[in-house]
């Protein structure tokens, strides 16, 4: 029998939800599901009823002035291609529509008083206002007239009212393009800008994919997010166990794989557990090596502070059982007992060779200081 029967075999205690998985799917699940459906809602608005109009129009009124020109890109505000329209309250008045660049049309209305066309003020209404053009204005008889005027790129001339398209293309500086209407009289009645938008903008995809995003939040929610996380775990083992078995296709698989584990965490906690011997016994031995050492030191014996005539006669009392002792140690520490022995015990001969010389040396300082003070 494998791991995964007698798990499944195992009975089952049947439990409450607990309170993690309660707030999960009580709570976060409704909320991710609501944005969701809102988001949805606001993505189907968006492409039927709330959809951007494919066509821009916007007017403005003219009352009382000759000029009306436009600020550069007010042209290609909506789109690349815009057609331009002026009316006139005179139907014999001729009106012009010419299309240049910003310094020629300053030029041509200089010192004069004209209508500008800054943008949209919105979505069909033109925003405007009334200014005059620096500079002193031409009045001479000689001057060109405004259809005839070599200033212009394009220009477009009729009576009572006009109308001209004008692309983006056939400017090479589209930054730089204006367009300066003439009424011919101070007659003018309308002009208007109209647009007809080739792409237009797509506000309901990005709500499309907040709200599939916001679905699966809210299943997750719902399933993995609301499972205590021990059961997470014994799932992914399971998994595991069941994907040994089905690739090799014999339980038998599963058993090996189980033995396997515990083979190796068995062969771990024994090479930790000699591990931590091998290293009890290596302190333990060190300590008795560095206590060793210390009683293998040779003595010291120092002849001012000792008494060495009673030393020598204890010594010889007590030879019998210095051998012994010494015989012991020989056995067992080897040559360091003989340098102690040779260290500790002095001969008679010897004895007296060392207080001759102390005599001697005591002498001659003693004749070395009377020297120096009958020198003084």
């Amino acid at each position: 029998m494998t791991v995964l029967q007698e798990e499944q075999e195992k009975p089952q205690i049947e439990t409450g939800p607990t309170r993690h998985a309660k707030i999960m799917r009580g709570i976060v699940t409704p909320i991710f599901g609501l944005l969701a459906i809102a988001c949805v809602v606001f993505g189907v608005l968006n492409s039927t009823v709330w959809k951007p109009d494919n066509e821009i129009t916007a007017a403005a009124p003219v009352n009382g002035l000759e000029y009306v020109v436009t600020d550069p890109n007010v042209l290609q505000l909506v789109d690349g291609r815009v057609n331009i329209s002026a009316k006139s309250r005179d139907k014999k008045s001729n009106v012009c529509i010419a299309i240049g660049s910003a310094r020629d049309v300053a030029g041509w209305i200089a010192g004069s008083k004209y209508m500008r066309v800054s943008g949209l003020s919105d979505w069909t209404t033109l925003s405007t206002m009334k200014v005059s053009a620096q500079g002193t204005a031409d009045n001479s008889q000689n001057q060109v007239a405004f259809k005839d005027s070599d200033m212009w790129r394009t220009i477009k001339c009729n009576d009572g009212a006009v109308d001209m398209q004008v692309k983006g293309s056939n400017s090479n500086n589209a930054e730089d393009v204006v367009a300066l209407i003439d009424f011919g009289n101070r007659k003018g009645d309308t002009v208007t800008l109209n647009w007809d938008r080739r792409n237009l903008p797509n506000f309901a995809m990005p709500l499309y994919l907040a709200g599939g995003l916001l679905a699966i939040l809210a299943v997750l929610s719902a399933s993995v997010f609301a499972m205590p996380p021990h059961k997470r775990r014994n799932k992914r083992a399971f998994a595991m166990v069941e994907g040994v078995g089905v690739n090799e296709g014999d339980e038998n698989e599963v058993s090996a794989w189980v033995k396997n584990a515990e083979t190796a965490a068995s062969n771990r906690a024994r090479s930790r557990s000699r591990h931590g011997r091998r290293r009890h016994a290596e302190h333990r031995t060190g300590g008795r090596t560095s206590s060793f050492e210390e009683t293998q030191q040779p003595v010291i014996v120092d002849p001012v502070a000792r008494n060495l005539v009673a030393d020598q006669q204890n010594t010889i009392a007590e030879s019998q059982p210095t051998v012994s002792e010494s015989t012991v140690f020989e056995s067992t520490a080897g040559e360091s007992s003989v340098d102690d022995e040779a260290t500790s015990v002095i001969s008679q001969d010897e004895l007296a060779a060392y207080f001759a010389r102390l005599a001697q040396e005591e002498v001659q300082t003693e004749t070395q200081e009377d020297g120096q003070e009958e020198d003084q």
